[in-house]
Protein backbone atom coordinates (compact mmCIF):
# COMPACT_ATOMS: atom_id res chain seq x y z
CA UNK A 1 0.00 0.00 0.00
CA UNK A 2 1.22 3.56 -0.47
CA UNK A 3 0.20 6.89 1.33
CA UNK A 4 1.33 10.01 2.90
CA UNK A 5 3.70 10.73 5.86
CA UNK A 6 0.39 12.51 7.16
CA UNK A 7 -1.98 9.76 6.75
CA UNK A 8 0.66 6.60 8.00
CA UNK A 9 -0.92 6.19 11.06
CA UNK A 10 -3.98 6.03 9.90
CA UNK A 11 -3.07 2.97 7.15
CA UNK A 12 -1.41 1.39 9.91
CA UNK A 13 -4.50 1.32 11.69
CA UNK A 14 -6.48 0.08 9.40
CA UNK A 15 -4.24 -2.84 8.57
CA UNK A 16 -3.86 -3.79 11.83
CA UNK A 17 -7.48 -3.80 12.41
CA UNK A 18 -8.11 -6.01 8.94
CA UNK A 19 -4.96 -8.52 9.19
CA UNK A 20 -4.69 -11.54 11.13
CA UNK A 21 -0.75 -11.41 11.98
CA UNK A 22 0.24 -10.99 15.95
CA UNK A 23 2.57 -8.50 14.30
CA UNK A 24 1.81 -7.17 10.80
CA UNK A 25 4.73 -5.78 8.38
CA UNK A 26 3.93 -1.88 8.72
CA UNK A 27 6.66 -0.20 7.43
CA UNK A 28 7.64 3.35 5.75
CA UNK A 29 10.22 3.67 3.22
CA UNK A 30 11.39 6.69 1.25
CA UNK A 31 10.83 7.27 -2.41
CA UNK A 32 14.19 8.24 -3.57
CA UNK A 33 13.82 7.63 -7.18
CA UNK A 34 10.73 7.05 -9.38
CA UNK A 35 9.77 7.81 -13.55
CA UNK A 36 7.96 10.95 -13.39
CA UNK A 37 4.72 9.39 -14.68
CA UNK A 38 4.65 6.55 -11.79
CA UNK A 39 5.43 9.33 -9.07
CA UNK A 40 2.69 11.53 -10.30
CA UNK A 41 0.24 8.73 -10.36
CA UNK A 42 1.49 8.38 -6.26
CA UNK A 43 1.08 11.95 -5.79
CA UNK A 44 -2.87 11.93 -7.32
CA UNK A 45 -3.73 8.76 -5.61
CA UNK A 46 -2.56 9.14 -1.93
CA UNK A 47 -4.19 12.82 -2.24
CA UNK A 48 -6.78 13.80 0.32
CA UNK A 49 -10.50 13.82 -1.07
CA UNK A 50 -11.78 16.77 -1.38
CA UNK A 51 -14.43 17.43 1.70
CA UNK A 52 -12.20 15.12 4.33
Amino acid sequence: MKTTTDRFDDLAACVRELQSYEVPEIVAVPIVQGTPDYLEWIRRETAPEYGE
